[in-house]
């Protein structure tokens, strides 16, 4: 984003929008009264709060479709490290997620509307998402890129 000094409006009524702050990654989940959600960097949030970034509607805000589509994220440690790891998705009506760490954890689940996060430190490590009838894997591990590049160093 380029500062030109520009202050925007944000127009959505804080009593519209609730948020759910998640403290290891520092990323926000966010449930408009509309039935709209997304996720945001607290950074740009911030932008936003102070009037210097207006968020893009047809790109930021996402309709809720109640359908099984988990995202994922993590804090790109690789070498061991201890850093944040996220799960997130809709919650279809009905269904509450369920996620296990390859270690055994049952890290907690939190949610804002009908969306849902599950956020936790750890190293690197595979985590499996059930959710209704669905199952997911997500790797969390290093990207095979990664792995190549410093095998060949």
């Amino acid at each position: 984003m380029v500062d030109d000094g520009a202050r925007y409006d944000v127009r959505h009524d804080p009593q519209e929008v609730q948020t759910l702050v998640l403290p290891a990654s520092g990323w926000l989940l966010q449930w408009r009264s509309d039935a709209c959600w997304r996720e945001v960097q607290a950074e740009q949030y911030q932008a936003e709060l102070d009037g210097m970034h207006q968020p893009m509607e047809e790109y930021e805000w996402v309709p809720w479709s109640g359908t099984y589509h988990p995202g994922g994220r993590g804090g790109g440690r690789w070498d061991g490290t201890a850093t944040w790891w996220l799960l997130r998705g809709e919650l279809p009506d009905g269904a509450w997620p369920e996620v296990v760490l390859a270690d055994g954890q049952h890290p907690p689940i939190l949610h804002v509307g009908k969306v849902w996060a599950c956020e936790w430190v750890s190293p690197a490590q595979p985590a499996t998402l059930r959710l209704g009838a669905e199952e997911h894997i997500a790797p969390f591990a290093e990207p095979l890129h990664r792995r190549h590049h410093r095998q060949r160093s």
